[in-house]
């Protein structure tokens, strides 16, 4: 099944800065108020401590699905302002994506629940993206399974295409906002990435703004990511402790071994 991130050739900005390496970041969930890896720590330390990293970081507030404060969102964001991307259950027309954006967000991510709702695709019901955010400040995520959008935190499967829904998105953005493509098997099951899907997928749309999730191991695989053209997202693989991915010796780093050897 398909997933996506940013290939070298594509115009419009990207949601994190490349560097010599690509575009990456850490997705932190958070359920009850702790790190839904690291159980019992509160979100707060930890965001504070990847920043000051240089961690590209994003916090997710899966507790959304059931309500609709964004309160641990916008305090998180206030705290670290224009450095910290957000997310959990957020659709295109909820009046949190802005809220959220004028609090300081860097950047706000989109679920696929959201974007698909009840299992459809209706691209008519989306707003008018390029005027909901500026360039690069969206992500739009489509969760899938065998080629096909899965909503509701991966528990319902749709009959949407995870092609026509990829599409849909890139005409109605005009490619200037970031799609990501999560393999939910592979980021349950930590089973590795399909690299032939997402070859396939790359090479059909060269100049979008194309992320991937799931299955990430190691730097070796976000760096083959990058060559291919496309952004990664990481969660619990990295912040597992101790923090951070293994480069192809089985060596920790916090961030890309050509960054940062240390």
């Amino acid at each position: 099944m398909p997933t996506t991130p940013t290939p070298a050739t594509a115009t419009a900005p990207m949601a994190d800065p490349a560097g010599p390496t690509g575009p990456w970041r850490v997705n932190v969930d958070v359920r009850h108020g702790t790190v839904t890896s690291l159980p019992g720590l509160p979100p707060g330390r930890l965001l504070a401590d990847l920043l000051d990293d240089n961690v590209p970081t994003a916090v997710i507030d899966l507790d959304r699905s059931t309500g609709t404060s964004t309160a641990l969102l916008e305090t998180a964001v206030r705290h670290h302002p224009g450095r910290l991307w957000a997310g959990g259950r957020l659709a295109p027309r909820d009046p949190a994506v802005r809220r959220l954006l004028d609090a300081g967000a860097a950047g706000v991510l989109l679920g696929s629940t959201g974007l698909v709702p009840d299992g459809r695709l209706d691209p008519h019901a989306w707003p008018d993206f390029t005027t909901l955010a500026d360039a690069g400040q969206l992500m739009l995520s489509l969760d899938a399974v065998d080629g096909r959008i899965v909503t509701d935190g991966f528990t319902r499967t749709t009959s949407v295409p995870l092609t026509d829904a990829l599409d849909a998105l890139l005409d109605a953005t005009g490619s200037t906002q970031p799609i990501l493509i999560t393999d939910a098997r592979a980021a349950t099951h930590r089973t590795p990435p399909p690299w032939h899907i997402l070859d396939r997928i790359a090479d059909r749309r060269p100049r979008s703004h194309l992320w991937y999730a799931g299955g990430l191991a190691g730097w070796a695989d976000l760096t083959r990511l990058w060559h291919a053209g496309w952004g990664a997202v990481v969660g619990r693989a990295y912040l597992t402790a101790p923090r951070g991915l293994p480069d192809a010796e089985g060596r920790l780093h916090r961030t890309p071994p050509t960054e940062n050897p240390t």
